[in-house]
């Protein structure tokens, strides 16, 4: 575990202007040529950046970068898929800042709903790169943020969503390293070979050295766990995004997308249970993430049946490609 990967000295304040000139340039050049307002904001983003780095050194955390890692990947999965399909892949460039931006503060909103006892002030609320997200939210904020998009651009929202879902995974398997690196969500104590010991979840406080006073004994690696099941889920959605009868309907990619991580996330508080993982109900054998993916999976088996028996209208959606 390493949840500091990095620190880099400040940054001298005579290069800031160049860097955050160079920065919008090279981004408004992109955004012109691809007529896209993605670079131009990245680029606006960098030179903020380069402002916050000429204050102090800038600390990498590597829960932040992991998650950053695997939403990139998985928006490039999704332009990808866009292309094949024969949409244009700026629709998801549009849609992937407002869609990771609403998906974070979703995922943050219901961690401290889970577990209000980590609420220490607004100060602490954002700073997500020391870990607190629950990705339940992310399964909240992201759909609202596709339909609105959806609507806005007339393009179906199961359309839209089967782009997404299957490269969704991999940038979920990507994120759960950072879980790792980070040590958070992790499982119950084992006597395994590659059983970890990780930072005490409820008391995270250091020593003069900067070492974890609270250590957990040695426990399954639950995050890496997640990362093996979502890149099988990643490849498996990958290849079903080819075979016809997964794609008789708009949505059926994206109704399977979360029918797999209810399960997956099921199978996943088996070994949380009892360390990272709040119970529902005060019932021993059964944790708050299982009964809300029983619940997901009982309303997505009901809306996928309801769609399987509607008359199809036109071609199937899926492409050769």
């Amino acid at each position: 575990m390493r949840p500091i990967l990095a620190v880099i000295p400040a940054l001298q304040s005579s290069f800031l202007w160049p860097i955050a000139l160079v920065s919008l340039l090279v981004g408004g050049a992109f955004a012109l040529k691809s007529r896209n307002s993605l670079p131009i904001a990245l680029g606006a983003g960098l030179a903020v950046l380069a402002f916050l780095w000429t204050r102090g050194p800038i600390t990498l955390h590597s829960y932040g970068l992991f998650l950053v890692l695997g939403f990139f990947v998985s928006t490039t999965l999704a332009c990808l898929e866009a292309k094949r399909r024969g949409y244009d892949p700026n629709v998801l460039l549009d849609l992937a800042m407002p869609l990771l931006l609403v998906s974070v503060v979703c995922c943050r909103v219901l961690y401290f709903i889970i577990y209000p006892n980590q609420w220490q002030g607004m100060r602490e609320a954002l700073q997500i790169w020391n870990g607190g997200l629950s990705f339940h939210g992310a399964l909240i904020g992201a759909p609202a943020v596709i339909a609105y998009y959806a609507w806005s651009r007339k393009i179906p929202f199961g359309t839209l969503g089967d782009l997404i879902a299957p490269g969704a995974f991999m940038g979920y398997a990507i994120g759960r390293i950072g879980c790792f690196m980070n040590g958070c969500c992790y499982g119950h104590a084992c006597d395994l070979p590659w059983a970890v010991s990780f930072p005490d979840e409820n008391n995270r406080s250091l020593d003069a050295a900067g070492n974890f006073l609270h250590m957990t004994p040695p426990s399954h690696p639950a995050q890496l766990y997640s990362t093996l099941m979502g890149t099988i889920l990643f490849a498996v959605m990958w290849r079903m995004r080819l075979v016809p009868r997964f794609n008789r309907f708009p949505g059926q990619l994206t109704l399977i997308f979360f029918a797999f991580y209810a399960m997956e996330r099921f199978i996943m508080e088996i070994f949380r249970n009892g360390a990272t993982a709040p119970l529902a109900f005060g019932l021993s054998w059964l944790t708050q993430a299982q009964f809300a993916s029983i619940v997901g999976l009982i309303v997505i088996g009901a809306i996928y049946g309801f769609m399987m028996r509607r008359p199809r209208q036109g071609a199937q959606l899926a492409s050769s490609g």
